[in-house]
Parts: C-alpha cells; sequence; structure tokens
C-alpha cells in the first residue's frame, strides 16, 4: 500500500507538471532532449557506476570487523541487485543484497544487515551536511529567492516566527511526554505498538553509530564516503553540462541540485515523477528556464534509472555464473 501510494504520488506530480506546460515548452523539452551530448551522458552513467564501487568498497571495510572478508565483485554485484530490486518495492534492495552475501560468501544476513544500518546513518549524517554546505555556497541567490517568497512586510514576518516558535515548542513537548510515556510504560507495550517502533528505529540508528567505532581503516572508510558523494556531484553536474544551454552551470548550483534531488528520491520509488520536477524548481531559483532544468532532470534520472535496470540484470545473471565456476 506505501509503494502505491508514493508511486501514486509521483505519477500525479508528473501529471501536475505536464499539465501545466505550453505546447511550446513541450517542444523546447523535446528539442532540448535530442540535442544533448551524448558525450556528458555516458559520464554520468559512468560516475553512476563509480558511486556503486565506492559504495561496495565501504561495505567491505564495514564487513571486516565481522570476521568476514568477501570478495569485491560480490558485494559490488549484490548492491547493483539491491539498487534493481529497490526500483519495485522500497527497501527490499537491501535485505536481498544481504541474502545474496549470505548465499555467496557465507556473510549471516542479521550481521550484514546491520552494516546497512551503519551505512544508513553515515549517508543521512553526509546528506545534511552536504544540503548545509549548499545552501552555504549558494547562500545570496538562495536569500534573495526565500526574501521574494516571504516579502509580506516585518508585520508578517514578525507573525510568522511566532507561529514557527510555538509549533517547535509544542513538538518538544510532544517528544518529551512521548518518552516519559514510554519509560513509564515499557514493560506493557506490545513490540507492535507504534510508540516501539519508532524507538526501535532510533535505537537502530544509535548502535549503527556505534559500531562504527570498531573499523580498522577509519581514513580509508571516509575517503570512499567522500568518493561516493563525489560521484554523485559529479552525476548532477555533468547532466547540466549534456545540454549547450546549461554549460555554464557551476558545481555550486549542482551541488544545491544534489541535496534538492536526494529528497526526491526519497519521496518516491527511485524519485519516479518528482526528480525531474524538483531540479526544475531548483534551478529556477538560479533564473533559469524551467523547461531546462525539466530536460535537465529527465537526462539525470533516465540515465540513473536505465543503468540500474541493465547493470541490475546483468549483476542477477553473473552472480550465479562467477560463483558457480569459482566453486567448481
Amino acid at each position: 500500500m506505501k509503494f502505491v501510494l508514493f508511486f501514486g504520488l509521483g505519477i500525479f506530480i508528473l501529471w501536475l507538471f505536464q499539465r501545466n506546460l505550453s505546447v511550446e515548452e513541450k517542444q523546447e523539452i523535446w528539442d532540448s532532449l535530442r540535442g544533448a551530448g551524448w558525450g556528458w551522458i555516458a559520464l554520468v552513467a559512468f560516475f553512476g557506476l563509480c558511486s556503486n564501487v565506492f559504495r561496495a568498497l565501504r561495505w567491505n571495510l564495514l564487513l571486516t570487523p565481522l570476521g568476514k572478508k568477501p570478495r569485491f565483485y560480490n558485494t559490488f554485484l549484490s548492491i547493483l541487485v539491491a539498487y534493481f530490486a529497490n526500483l519495485a518495492i522500497p527497501r527490499l534492495g537491501e535485505v536481498l543484497r544481504c541474502t545474496f552475501l549470505y548465499r555467496y560468501e557465507a556473510v549471516p544476513v542479521q550481521k550484514s544487515l546491520g552494516t546497512v544500518v551503519s551505512e544508513r546513518v553515515i549517508d543521512v549524517l553526509c546528506f545534511v551536511l552536504i544540503f548545509v554546505l549548499s545552501f552555504c555556497i549558494e547562500y545570496e541567490a538562495l536569500h534573495q529567492y526565500v526574501s521574494s517568497l516571504f516579502n509580506r512586510g516585518a508585520d508578517a514576518k514578525v507573525h510568522g516566527m511566532v507561529w514557527v516558535g510555538l509549533v517547535l515548542l509544542v513538538l518538544v513537548a510532544l517528544v518529551l511526554v512521548l518518552v516519559w510515556y514510554y519509560r513509564k510504560n515499557r514493560g506493557k507495550l506490545s513490540p507492535d505498538n507504534w510508540l516501539c517502533k519508532v524507538v526501535k528505529i532510533f535505537k537502530g540508528f544509535g548502535e549503527g553509530l556505534l559500531s562504527l567505532r570498531h573499523l580498522h581503516r577509519p581514513g580509508l572508510f571516509c575517503l570512499w564516503t567522500a568518493g561516493l558523494w563525489v560521484s554523485y556531484w559529479l552525476m548532477a553536474y555533468c547532466a547540466f553540462h549534456s545540454l549547450e544551454a546549461l554549460a555554464d552551470t557551476g558545481f555550486g548550483i549542482a551541488l544545491i541540485a544534489l541535496a534538492m534531488g536526494t529528497i526526491g528520491v526519497m519521496l518516491t520509488p527511485g524519485g519516479i515523477g518528482v526528480y525531474p520536477v524538483i531540479i526544475s524548481e531548483t534551478l529556477g531559483i538560479f533564473g533559469i528556464p524551467k523547461t531546462l532544468g525539466y530536460t535537465a532532470g529527465w537526462i539525470s534520472w533516465g540515465t540513473q534509472t536505465f543503468l540500474i535496470i541493465v547493470a541490475g540484470i546483468l549483476a542477477l545473471c553473473l552472480l550465479p555464473l562467477i560463483n558457480g565456476k569459482r566453486k567448481s
């Protein structure tokens, strides 16, 4: 039901955006797509593969403290299968890649799943860092944009700040009440209770962070993590430069597009429908026509999705072939 809901949300946003485009704007988008530079698009796919290589190398480092040293090609191909599976059912791939690793490397699923939690914690922290960094780099343009949206006079701003403060106070009070209630009734609550599930999620994040203390090579882990996110950054940059009209787009705009686009991927399965719209709106902040931004978003999303499908199918075929030969 959740999959259908969020998939439907993506399709609805896509339809809504298309509905507001004129015939001329649709023609501009089509002409831009036909004139896109294939060399730059190939680079988008290349850096997409690089990101998966860095993710596999990083995962191997997380698995080492468990006393396991899986072969790189098995972790790499398992990750490709995971992304492919996530297109169908979100988070299915995280379990599936651990299952493949158990099948071909005898790494217990429950242990490898713990490392996946650690990965997610680190990626969330990196996303927050990139989000803040991108706003610092492009502060002037974003400040002007926000000011134009909320330029309603001093009284309105003060009124808005009061409401924001009240909402924050209510949220803090609600969290404190829930913490008190949980501690008081911890032994009486069913494991299926929604509050227990929320606490379990936060505990998982905490355990994931604590497990990072046992890393054998933390410097190399940071290097692979940086390589992963720089690859994502370069994917956005190359997607923009595939269009001649966006050849002057700098790394700062690509960074904020990465931050905003990541939110789109979180909202719907694979970012379908939402990703190109978010990229269009983000580039619009910098005075770039929405048709160009929409085209760049489609190039980036389309290339990534095509890569995930092709690489995922190949990985599914190669895993049993490679490991079958090795066993024989």
